[in-house]
């Protein structure tokens, strides 16, 4: 038979593993989804975020208002004023009270008050810090209504759970935000499965929704406790960090169990006859006899000849057109 477009090549060496498929889901640990919420309540005036921007560390999250952050700063600025009258106090009692003009009382009682107003003008900073207004830059000129939430982490927003002109509570959650830098594989695997899984192991993801787009990932973690279906989870990392991952979204996904070196050829060289499998070596006549083999492993477009002889791994074989020369031979009859 001679076909246009027939290609040969012979069997090679080639790496090659078992896979196990098992299903996951993209996950964010614990420390990388960031719940932002208002320390001390208040009026949410405005936001512009949306789930999926994404934001940089520092950048204005929601603008608050509420009648006690005016309060809260004029309490600051009265008890820096006393602790500043009181400090002055305390240095010339303690002058009196060195040259003993006046009573160790009344040091004593100047030494209490600057004690007392210091721990009210440190928790009133304290306070101030906490809604994210820097008490030292703090002026009667610069005392507002509002003030900013900021994000503490550069990455991008999961959940909006507010609107603007809502009040909310101290314990309420605003926004959640993700930090993709750990965003990783949680696989479902089963106990009989567990043994095949160690850590370093490499593993193939690609979205249930999207299967063409495939991801490399790691085994970082093995579960050590089984639920009730008797499954564990196994943490993978992914190699690179991608922007279009998103924790919940569904994952098929294979693990390398075992690698060997073995004799191997490409998929289109393989042609399924009757209940087998089957190859086509090229004869130096220029036509091309139908070979029984049996295969093993197929990953990476190669599939495993199993024993194949060492006669067939010295023959050229069909690499590439094999179905056509099969097509041919049923057409004309021939088994």
């Amino acid at each position: 038979m001679k076909n246009a477009g027939i290609v040969t090549g012979k069997a090679e060496r080639r790496s090659l593993g078992l896979l196990m498929p098992v299903q996951g889901v993209v996950d964010v640990p614990p420390q990388n989804l960031v719940s932002i919420s208002a320390p001390l309540g208040g009026y949410l005036r405005s936001t512009d975020l949306l789930p999926g921007m994404e934001i940089q560390k520092g950048q204005t999250l929601a603008i608050m208002e509420d009648p006690r952050f005016i309060q809260l700063q004029q309490d600051y600025l009265v008890t820096e004023g006393k602790v500043k009258m009181l400090t002055q106090d305390f240095e010339r009692q303690k002058a009196l009270n060195a040259s003993k003009t006046t009573s160790d009382k009344v040091f004593q009682e100047a030494t209490a008050e600057l004690n007392t107003q210091k721990v009210t003008l440190r928790s009133l900073g304290e306070q101030l810090r906490l809604i994210g207004v820097d008490p030292t830059a703090l002026t009667s000129e610069s005392i507002s209504r509002s003030v900013a939430l900021r994000s503490p982490i550069h990455g991008w927003v999961a959940k909006v759970n507010v609107n603007i002109g809502r009040y909310v509570q101290p314990t309420d959650i605003l926004f959640e935000l993700v930090d993709p830098k750990d965003i990783h594989l949680a696989l479902t695997v089963f106990e009989k499965d567990l043994p095949h899984v160690r850590v370093g192991q490499e593993v193939h993801a690609r979205p249930t929704a999207h299967p063409d787009d495939e991801y490399e990932a790691e085994v970082i973690l093995v579960g050590r406790s089984l639920d009730a279906d008797r499954s564990t989870i196994v943490h993978c990392h992914f190699t690179k960090t991608h922007k279009d991952l998103v924790p919940g979204m569904a994952m098929s996904a294979t693990l390398e169990i075992e690698t060997d070196t073995v004799w191997c050829v490409p998929e289109e060289a393989v042609v399924r006859s009757g209940e087998g499998q089957a190859v086509f070596t090229a004869n130096v006549d220029g036509s091309y006899t139908m070979v029984p083999v049996t295969t093993g492993a197929n990953e990476y477009g190669y599939f495993e000849l199993v024993d194949p002889g060492a006669e067939l791994r010295q023959r050229s074989l069909v690499v590439k057109g094999a179905y056509s020369l099969l097509s041919t031979l049923k057409n004309s009859g021939e088994e």
